[in-house]
C-alpha cells in the first residue's frame, strides 16, 4: 500500500484478534516514534509498552474497560512529562553539541530559545508537552498503517487510575494517551467494513 492507500485502509479497530505482531514490526513503530519532530527536538514523553496480560487486565479492570485492551498484541502508553528542569535542558544540549561539534555560542542561543518557553509563566507547560506527544501517536498510527498493523488511540481512560497501576510519580509525568497494536478481528469488529467519515478536501482546507 502507498501511503494514502493505509490511511483509507486503517481506522480506530474496536476489536482485535490476539495475534502477536513482529518484534521487527514493533521496532519499525518505536523507531518512527523516535524520529517523531517535536519542538527544539526536546521530546518531553517516554513510552511504555506492554504485552504483559497481567498489566493488561489491570489496566483493563482498574482504568480502560475496552475490550480491545486485553485483545491487542501490545499496549503502548505514551507518557508526558510534567516539567523541563535544567538538568533535562543541560543534558540534550550538551547531546547536541556533541553531535553537531555546535559552538558554545551556538548552543547559548539554542539554551535562550527554549528557556523562552519553559521559563514563561503564560504557557501552560504541561499541555505543550502533552501536544508534543500526540505528534508522536500520529507518527506510530501511521507507521502501524503502512505495515498492515492496526490500531486504536485511546483517551478514554480514568487518568488518575491509569497512573497508579503504572506506579508513576505524577510530579513529574502523567500517562495522556494509549495506542494498541493488533490485527482487527473483522467477524466481530462492527465498524470493518464501514466507510470513513471524513469532510471533502475543500471543506478541510483554505488556500489563501
Amino acid at each position: 500500500m502507498n501511503l494514502i492507500e493505509a490511511l483509507n485502509w486503517r481506522y480506530a479497530t474496536k476489536r482485535m484478534t490476539g495475534e502477536k505482531i513482529a518484534e521487527s514490526d514493533l521496532n519499525i513503530i518505536l523507531e518512527a516514534i523516535r524520529l517523531t519532530p517535536t519542538a527544539y527536538g526536546l521530546q518531553p514523553f517516554k513510552v511504555v509498552v506492554t504485552r504483559n496480560e497481567d498489566l493488561l487486565n489491570d489496566i483493563f479492570e482498574n482504568a480502560c474497560p475496552q475490550i480491545v485492551i486485553k485483545q491487542c498484541s501490545h499496549l503502548l502508553i505514551f507518557k508526558a512529562r510534567k516539567k523541563l528542569n535544567v538538568e533535562y535542558v543541560e543534558e540534550y544540549l550538551r547531546e547536541m553539541q556533541r553531535q553537531r561539534q555546535s559552538t558554545d555560542e551556538y548552543i547559548d542561543g539554542y539554551r535562550a530559545k527554549i528557556r523562552k518557553v519553559i521559563e514563561n509563566p503564560q504557557i501552560n507547560k504541561f499541555g505543550w508537552m502533552i501536544r508534543q506527544t500526540y505528534i508522536a501517536l500520529g507518527y506510530a498510527t501511521i507507521a502501524a498503517a503502512e505495515l498492515g498493523i492496526d490500531s486504536t488511540p485511546i483517551e478514554g481512560f480514568d487518568a488518575q487510575a491509569l497512573n497508579k497501576v503504572l506506579k508513576l510519580d505524577t510530579e513529574k509525568e502523567e500517562a495522556v494517551v494509549m495506542l494498541t497494536l493488533g490485527y482487527r478481528d473483522e467477524k466481530e469488529d462492527k465498524l470493518v467494513n464501514l466507510p470513513k467519515i471524513r469532510k471533502p478536501i475543500d471543506l478541510m482546507v483554505e488556500r489563501i
